[in-house]
């Protein structure tokens, strides 16, 4: 049996939802795992610590985000504060 102009319309509606569901789906696991990468780095780097801050303290964030991310803050804050762990320790040959 033919389908009718409006269960076309029905089904083509039906795809596009999914699809954008998926690309949806698709964006959100994107930033869960560039922002996994990111904090690991943030946590193990003054420097990038400090420049994860900058762009938070930039971002207008809703209230409801800023106590779900508060912890991580202040993480942020402590390995931002410490010396620059970021860069290799190494003896200068010079100053012997």
């Amino acid at each position: 049996m033919a389908q009718t102009l409006e269960q076309k319309i029905a089904e083509a509606q039906a795809k596009l939802t999914r699809l954008k569901d998926k690309a949806r789906s698709e964006d959100t696991r994107q930033k869960i795992v560039v922002g996994a990468a990111v904090i690991s780095q943030a946590l193990r780097s003054s420097s990038l610590a400090g420049r994860l801050l900058t762009i938070l303290e930039a971002e207008p964030l809703r209230d409801h985000d800023k106590k779900a991310v508060a912890g991580l803050i202040d993480k942020l804050k402590a390995k931002a504060a410490k010396e620059n762990d970021a860069l290799p320790h190494h003896s200068d040959s010079s100053d012997q």
